[in-house]
């Protein structure tokens, strides 16, 4: 990402070239995933994800599970996932199994609008 006069400029597809080149090859290069993506908004991240497809024909979070693990994986892709979904994941980790995740639910929905709780709930019922 490029800046003049304080403006900055985007490009999905140098991005997507730069995330490959960072995992191409003998060992991956964890700072410059880092770097990419916390300079990218969500909405650029989306744009990255469909040029890595489009123009390396490779599926990108695919190439990040398979370069990353623990919990750095996690929160690389829970960054490559659209809020919604990314709720809608981890209300459902909350309530699987023995026990509820109170702090999880409570974090989640009470700092969403009534919108966004709307579509939260429609993707849940989706991928039921």
């Amino acid at each position: 990402m490029a800046t003049i006069k304080g403006v900055s400029s985007f490009s999905a597809e140098q991005e997507a070239q730069a995330l490959r080149k960072a995992m191409k090859g003998f060992g991956t290069d964890e700072d410059a995933i880092i770097e990419i993506l916390t300079k990218l908004n969500i909405s650029q991240r989306q744009q990255v994800l469909i040029t890595y497809k489009s123009s390396i024909g490779r599926d990108l979070i695919d190439d990040l599970k398979s370069e990353l693990s623990g919990n750095f994986e996690r929160v690389i892709i829970g960054m490559m996932t659209p809020t919604t979904m990314y709720d809608v994941h981890e209300l459902r980790r909350a309530m699987k199994g023995a026990g509820t995740d109170e702090g999880c639910l409570i974090e989640i929905l009470a700092s969403r609008t009534n919108e966004e709780i709307r579509r939260i709930n429609e993707n849940y019922k989706l991928r039921m």
